[in-house]
């Protein structure tokens, strides 16, 4: 299990965010991770996935500290996708999606026929077999994206952490991808956990929510997250009303 101790994050000693006590993420999860700009939500996704940004407390997985778990052990175990896209664009979707089963193959880099199950099962879920042999650089951003989030899934960590994967989306694409995301976590007994702006979509399919208040990360059910209208709280405005996830405008002159 994935557990938070009393973590501290931040940078050059300087907290930007912290949890009191443990917070542990249980598998087959869908978690939402919420906070206004800058709160801390991709630092704390980066030090989930090897103790980077650390400042005080543990990150632990199946009780042993994230940083001291070798890399070639914790890329079975962890995944990450981050906003950065530092890739070489000349090599094809496929290519990047076989370079991603790494973890698993012999020092040759040979697929097995469950590297290749596995892949081309997150291609078809997916909806990339039209894209499979396109190069990088020939995407569009959403394609790339998507191509980038399978990535991540190809590797088949328990744990799969996601810093906005809709970004690049239309609407339509983002609710998709979402329900996608979700049902891989149900079917394959994944967690995920992703950061979004999406939030009234993120908190109508999340199972639970980490949230950023007041310099403090917390952790709810979403069905609490929503009835307590925390939203109300992360996200105080003169021109928007929360309810159950939801917004709507407010009245105005403008």
């Amino acid at each position: 299990m994935l557990v938070l101790q009393d973590v501290h994050i931040g940078y050059e000693n300087e907290a930007i965010a912290r949890c009191v006590g443990h917070i542990a993420f249980a598998k087959a999860k869908f978690i939402a991770i919420i906070g206004a700009n800058g709160t801390g939500k991709s630092t704390l996704l980066r030090c989930m996935a090897s103790g980077e940004h650390l400042l005080k407390g543990s990150v632990s997985l199946n009780g042993k500290a994230i940083a001291q778990i070798p890399l070639e052990n914790l890329s079975k175990d962890i995944a990450i996708l981050t906003t950065d896209r530092a890739i070489s664009k000349s090599i094809t979707v496929m290519q990047l999606l076989e370079i991603s089963r790494a973890p698993y193959t012999n020092f040759l880099g040979r697929l097995t026929a469950e590297d290749e199950l596995v892949i081309h099962t997150v291609v078809a879920d997916f909806e990339l077999k039209d894209l499979q042999y396109r190069q990088l650089s020939t995407l569009s951003d959403g394609q790339l994206q998507r191509a980038l989030i399978a990535r991540a899934l190809v590797q088949q960590t328990d744990y799969i952490l996601m810093d906005e994967p809709t970004n690049h989306l239309d609407i339509h694409h983002k609710a998709e991808l979402l329900i996608k995301l979700k049902n891989h976590c149900k079917v394959h007994g994944k967690t995920i956990l992703f950061s979004t702006h999406e939030i009234a979509m993120a908190t109508s399919l999340a199972d639970q929510v980490l949230y950023f208040n007041e310099e403090y990360i917390r952790f709810k059910s979403a069905e609490e997250f929503k009835k307590k209208n925390i939203l109300q709280q992360l996200f105080p405005s003169p021109f928007l009303s929360w309810n159950d996830g939801q917004y709507t405008l407010k009245d105005s002159n403008l």
